[in-house]
């Protein structure tokens, strides 16, 4: 069986990565960015009234074991790891895990410039007091990693870094740094990002092929799967 190609990144160099971020913030007010911002800011805010008791139990049925959550999600292990995982990959000569490195990092910049620029524009008190609650970065970091990673290498490794990304919110409420809707609308912010910055690789290339037949030639369009 003939692998997968890796579809190209848009620059080279970083000249070219940090044109392709400014690209990456064009695509939020694309149809696929949009109606994942509409769809989980509706779910936060529906889910908004449950804020109080959610936190109040302070996910005691999981238990106190949630400190792992918080050191996942935050961007001082983020970032490095998305760096780490463009650079084996360049180093390896892979493409695919350079590509997803790449994009890893491109994320991480998308979702946390967002994150803050909402924070910033909310100013909810968190549950514990601090300030900008509203959305969780923690949430938003981990889901934008889970999105880009699931976009490249498919549920088999998306479903694992999702988990790890619900296991990063559920700490946050457990610990009283966010209330359920931060976590929900920074999920939301994540997923996002991790769609703007893999956009190219839902893009169906159409090739054109000449063909042969009884009495004349023709055109075929084909749409690579």
């Amino acid at each position: 069986p003939t692998a997968t190609p890796v579809p190209p990144t848009t620059g080279t160099g970083w000249a070219g990565f940090f044109r392709d971020v400014g690209r990456d913030y064009a695509q939020w007010v694309t149809l696929d960015t949009t109606g994942t911002l509409v769809v989980g800011t509706a779910t936060a805010l529906a889910l908004r009234p449950l804020d109080d008791d959610v936190t109040s139990s302070r996910l005691a049925d999981i238990g106190s074991g949630l400190t792992v959550g918080d050191e996942y999600g935050n961007l001082s292990l983020q970032v490095p790891l998305a760096v780490a995982w463009w650079g084996i990959g360049k180093a390896t000569g892979s493409r695919k895990a350079a590509a997803a490195g790449r994009d890893l990092v491109r994320a991480q910049i998308s979702a946390t410039s967002w994150t803050y620029a909402i924070k910033y524009a909310v100013r909810r008190t968190r549950p514990n007091g601090d300030p900008r609650a509203f959305p969780s970065g923690h949430s938003s970091a981990t889901f934008a990693a889970a999105t880009v990673l699931q976009q490249h290498y498919g549920w088999k490794l998306g479903v694992p870094f999702y988990v790890l990304g619900v296991y990063t919110a559920a700490s946050r409420i457990h610990d009283r740094k966010h209330w359920l809707s931060d976590t929900v609308m920074g999920a939301t912010v994540g997923i996002a990002a991790g769609r703007a910055v893999t956009v190219r690789l839902r893009q169906r290339q159409v090739r054109v092929m000449p063909a042969v037949i009884d009495g004349g030639a023709m055109l075929q369009f084909v749409v690579d799967p």
